[in-house]
């Protein structure tokens, strides 16, 4: 939390900084907080302050990604409630006696947070590759089962989220004990994508109702966000976190990675990137997923040439001359679509030509098209990087630089898996200049 105090330290009848601790302490005490643990750091600036925020939210997202299931056990040990936050297959019948087992005969001392409540135990220990996390309450077990030791944020968190659902869900846990309905804590699945919001965990899409005034008006970090999040969708239905900030990283380049985190929170927070809950996801997800399949499966009928296996058996009845015939015709259809620049029907053709041509085993004619699938390719590379280089050049002039860069990055990944015997090599430094000239005027702004 930030606060400012509205005084100034050099004019402070309190005393600065011997009674601020004091002071601040008792402004949140009358402001109806309830603390157990009061850190205070000043910050001199603005942006020292943001960065205090970015390290939050990046420690925040190292404790939710190690979050793999939760689960809510009664006194006596039963599983009242079990959620999968990951994909990870938890029995919570066997575990539930694994963990009762360890604290019966744990000798374990007190930490520092269970002294300051006494109501509460923590309880760590390891089950095959994972951690176990367990807060002992007065009417409830409740345990994480996490990928590496808890943070003391982590600890802290469930710690909260123990007094809530004991608070509010009192009833449910004694009705539980009588009637073992596994119905009852339901509601409580919401409360844990709040309190430990493990939406940051779930795939992720963009909001399809965004106002083209908001998108222009994106701070220049959510604009690559934005835009990188936008080729992700191109290769699938939904993205998540992490490759999300690593292309976009690599887009910023000396943007740190916890203020690109902190701004992928911003946006979704404010629902510019949106998440479901899982278990809605998953039948969702598969019917996008099918959707997606017809799709490409469509695409692939009208953009690659014919199926190799129709093709064989076409030639199976097929004499060499009405084979020449046919690959004469691809091959002027291809020339015919080459010189009006529609280099993906050449290209359909030609790769037709040579399928039959690869049937009959006609090498001189395998080659020529060859060589002439060859030269397309080269054309469309030319025509692609002329389009993308013309893009990135409009847009700089624009001061558009995080579509400059994209267009940019765009030609060197090209010009890179070209680079045969270094042929690219001069082109590819000019490039590397240029993106780094850009990267370091967007730190600087």
């Amino acid at each position: 939390m930030g606060l400012d105090c509205g005084v100034d330290k050099d004019i402070c009848q309190l005393g600065y900084p011997e009674n601020c601790f004091n002071c601040l302490s008792k402004k949140f005490s009358d402001a109806n907080f309830l603390m157990d643990i009061i850190e205070i750091n000043e910050q001199h600036s603005q942006q020292k302050r943001k960065k205090m925020f970015y390290k939050h939210i990046w420690r925040k997202y190292q404790d939710i990604s190690s979050i793999r299931h939760l689960i809510i056990l009664t006194k006596a040990g039963l599983p009242a409630f079990n959620m999968a936050v990951g994909d990870l297959p938890i029995d919570a019948t066997l575990i539930s006696g694994f963990i009762q087992a360890n604290i019966t005969f744990s000798s374990e001392d007190l930490t520092f947070l269970d002294k300051i409540n006494p109501d509460k135990k923590f309880y760590e220990f390891e089950y095959k590759n994972f951690h176990i996390l367990l807060c002992n309450g007065k009417l409830c077990r409740i345990c994480l089962i996490v990928d590496k030791k808890a943070s003391i944020s982590l600890r802290e968190l469930l710690s909260n989220f123990t007094d809530i659902v004991e608070e509010n869900y009192e009833n449910e846990v004694h009705e539980f004990e009588n009637t073992g309905d596994l119905g009852l804590l339901d509601p409580v699945r919401s409360l844990i994508i709040k309190t430990f919001e493990i939406f940051m965990n779930y795939p992720l899409n963009l909001s399809s109702q965004i106002q083209p005034s908001i998108i222009n008006n994106f701070p220049i970090v959510q604009k690559a966000i934005y835009e990188c999040a936008k080729d992700l969708l191109k290769e699938d239905i939904y993205f998540f976190i992490s490759p999300l900030l690593d292309i976009t990283s690599k887009l910023l380049g000396k943007i740190p990675n916890d203020e690109i985190l902190w701004n992928i929170y911003q946006m979704m927070r404010k629902n510019i990137i949106t998440w479901e809950k899982l278990e809605l996801q998953e039948k969702d997800l598969e019917f996008k997923e099918q959707e997606k399949r017809k799709r490409e499966h469509v695409i692939q009928k009208i953009m690659e040439p014919m199926d190799i296996e129709e093709i064989i058996l076409e030639c199976q009845n097929m004499s060499f001359d009405d084979a020449y015939i046919k690959i004469n015709s691809s091959i002027k259809k291809g020339e015919i679509a080459e010189k009006n620049a529609a280099y993906q029907e050449a290209l359909y053709e030609y790769n037709k030509a040579r399928s039959y041509a690869n049937e009959f085993n006609m090498e001189m004619e395998l080659e020529n098209i060859s060589l002439k699938i060859l030269e397309i390719i080269k054309l469309n590379n030319k025509v692609e990087y002329n389009f993308a280089m013309e893009q990135a050049n409009k847009s700089e002039k624009k001061k558009n630089f995080v579509i400059a860069l994209k267009y940019l990055f765009q030609i060197k990944n090209a010009l890179t898996n070209e680079n045969d015997n270094g042929k690219h090599d001069k082109q590819l430094h000019k490039l590397n200049v240029r993106i780094k000239r850009i990267q370091d005027n967007l730190k600087r702004n």
